[in-house]
């Protein structure tokens, strides 16, 4: 190979590599939304009352009109152990996603920006006290859906 054949290479992938970490940024949702970091699940209820889910969703995504369908989740039915909860969302067309569940303290897990093209297909495991619900929500069109599943949790994912 010629010398400056190999170098134009070189400075082609350098290019490439400068761009590629302002087209992976991440938004750090603690800093741009944190009151909904604070929106806590009644303990009382055991992991029954959706209000800091659907308080949480408004303040996400700043409406409470939401609908069902356009979101796969998949959780298990059972989960043996609350420490490790596997988590699968799928959602077509979706420009963010959450995931909130009720069987914590907190409601929030976590928010996604979905780049452009990006393929929004999540998996993460997470940690559950006691049985409740999880839910994805997703904002697909303009409109946002949402997914519910209630996990029962045989033994305790904090401590249990």
């Amino acid at each position: 190979m010629e010398r400056r054949k190999f170098l134009g290479m070189g400075a082609g992938m350098m290019a490439v590599l400068a761009a590629a970490p302002s087209m992976l940024m991440a938004t750090n949702y603690r800093e741009k939304l944190p009151a909904v970091w604070k929106i806590k699940n009644d303990e009382k209820a055991k992991g029954e009352d959706m209000a800091g889910v659907n308080k949480a969703i408004k303040e996400i995504f700043g409406t409470d009109k939401v609908e069902e369908g356009k979101v796969n989740l998949k959780a298990p039915a059972i989960a043996e152990n609350g420490a490790v909860v596997p988590v699968t969302i799928k959602a077509d067309g979706a420009k963010k996603i959450a995931l909130l569940q009720t069987a914590d303290p907190e409601a929030v897990v976590a928010i996604f920006d979905v780049p452009e093209r990006g393929i929004p297909n999540y998996s993460v495991r997470i940690k559950m006290q006691q049985t409740g619900h999880v839910v994805a929500v997703a904002l697909i069109d303009g409109k946002v859906y949402k997914a519910d599943k209630v996990v029962k949790v045989t033994v305790g994912g904090c401590g249990g």
